[in-house]
């Protein structure tokens, strides 16, 4: 057996023996790596805050059960953008007032159930300004609540955003006005009392750079002042970069960059620090892991088609080459194998292979690096089932998730 690691160092990778027990295809999570990212970056915010923040795991980028129940033992807060994901974080037994309600798309029902059990709640759209307000009204209770800030980032960090010709669409336009005026309706609001205690910054990028986050910070502590807001909290967001022995020190650098512009106006003695990351702790431990089903020649091109999915791992569809392990029969090279997924679309291509190990069937192919939007993305029926999933622990691998079958009926069908 040829084992080929094609990035990284091999000693953070699956070997063969582990591999060849599993159920194909399936995902493995490593319990020990996942819990040291956790670990990790609440001690990068105590070391370079204070004791007063929190890591608030992003249950969007991979909800699957255990992970939640990982993230809560680890002392993460939960950060949602769903009813959905707010039911699910209950269930794996966070308490509302350790979940971060974000985005859009809140239901009343689930933000009246937020408001009343004292969840972290960043307001981002106008129907949920009116229902808080409705809801201070109809309780005479004082009202806490976060609003979450739209700034132009795309001009100060040029080139390192999503969407280079237009606005991310989240939050409330700070250049704009729009973002003090939500928090002049708010404080206005006479037949009930609201205070906005909270302020999100969080926005997505492509370089996931420091100047992101130097940036991100800098208009939060301008906004502070400029609205002169006296804050419970600030959540600096997610869409960092990092996790596993490769990265060590990338939490400790993002932490410091943020003290350094928030610190100005924010005593991290007084004002929590609040970050949501989900990629940078959960995308290292994981794994996707398949066999080789068939190789075809078309002409010139050598076609390999493996149990994994490109829809399951990339689901904008825009990655080129992945990080990956090819457990191979085989010790010579071919010089083109594309890989492909199961599916019955041609756009499923994972990558082309250049003079990589040749594939043959049965050989198995890991994706390393395959926690963060993948699980969270397999659809619960494709062509195939949702796969098994397994629990690394040192030298133990058990399985989590057992996979789903469809079997035919016995004899002929008549």
């Amino acid at each position: 057996m040829t084992s080929v690691f094609m990035r990284g160092r091999e000693s953070d990778m699956l070997n063969f023996a582990e591999v060849d027990q599993l159920e194909t295809p399936c995902f493995v999570l490593d319990a020990q790596e996942l819990g040291q990212n956790f670990d990790d970056f609440r001690h990068a915010l105590e070391e370079k805050w204070s004791d007063k923040s929190h890591v608030a795991y992003s249950v969007k980028t991979n909800p699957f059960p255990w992970i939640l129940s990982k993230a809560r033992t680890a002392g993460c807060l939960a950060e949602v953008v769903s009813d959905e994901e707010f039911n699910l974080a209950l269930a794996q037994g966070f308490a509302p007032c350790e979940i971060v309600f974000n985005g859009p798309i809140k239901s009343r029902d689930w933000l009246n159930f937020a408001l009343n059990n004292g969840t972290y709640v960043n307001l981002d759209s106008r129907r949920e300004i009116e229902w808080v307000k409705e809801y201070a009204a109809a309780t005479s209770r004082l009202v806490k609540v976060g609003v979450r800030a739209n700034i132009e980032l795309e001009k100060y960090c040029p080139g390192e955003t999503l969407f280079e010709e237009h606005h991310g669409r989240f939050g409330f336009s700070f250049e704009g006005g729009d973002f003090a005026r939500v928090v002049d309706e708010l404080r206005a609001f006479d037949e009930g009392d609201i205070v906005v205690s909270g302020l999100h910054m969080h926005a997505t990028t492509r370089s996931r750079s420091n100047n992101v986050y130097r940036m991100l910070a800098r208009y939060a502590a301008r906004i502070v002042e400029e609205c002169e807001l006296s804050l419970d909290y600030v959540d600096i967001g997610g869409g960092f970069f990092g996790g596993g022995p490769l990265n060590v020190g990338a939490y400790e650098e993002y932490v410091f960059t943020i003290e350094s512009e928030l610190g100005k106006v924010c005593d991290p003695d007084k004002v929590e620090l609040i970050v949501e990351p989900g990629g940078a702790v959960v995308c290292t431990p994981g794994y996707y892991v398949g066999r080789v089903v068939d190789v075809k020649d078309i002409l010139d091109e050598r076609y390999v088609v493996t149990e994994l999915s490109r829809i399951n791992i990339d689901h904008e569809m825009k990655k080129t080459s992945y990080n990956l392990t090819l457990h191979a029969v085989s010790s010579d090279t071919h010089p083109s194998q594309i890989l492909c997924g199961y599916t019955c679309m041609d756009s499923d291509r994972l990558c082309e292979l250049v003079d990589a190990v040749e594939l043959s069937p049965g050989d198995i192919v890991v994706v390393n690096n395959a926690g963060a939007y993948s699980m969270a993305f397999t659809p619960n029926m494709f062509i195939k089932c949702p796969p098994a999933v397994y629990i690394k622990d040192g030298d133990i691998i058990e399985i989590e998730r057992q996979p789903s079958f469809v079997r035919p009926p016995c004899g002929i069908w008549e």
